[in-house]
């Protein structure tokens, strides 16, 4: 599944929508494909290195900086069933 089926697909959910990062145009490209939980999902997964990488280059965040704010701000953050997901790809 490429970027664009998965935007195509978790926009696709009209009732309990999955929530996707603002502003789309930085974090879409973030996007690594649809997770679930129990009794949750579908829900954006989003790779945690480009999400840093977006606070560090948009908004000049040092590394540390972007870190804090990361897990204190967005994973730190619930908003409902369809809070994104986030995952640190094996590399």
């Amino acid at each position: 599944m490429d970027l664009r089926e998965i935007v195509e697909t978790l926009e696709g959910y009209s009732d309990e929508s999955p929530l996707l990062m603002e502003p789309r145009s930085d974090y879409d490209a973030c996007l690594v494909g649809i997770g679930y939980r129990f009794k949750d999902g579908p829900l954006a997964v989003y790779d945690i290195n480009k999400v840093l990488k977006v606070l560090q280059t948009r908004d000049g965040m040092s590394v540390e900086g972007s870190e804090e704010f990361f897990q204190f701000n967005i994973v730190g953050g619930w908003l409902g069933d369809g809070t994104p997901m986030f995952i640190e790809p094996l590399e």
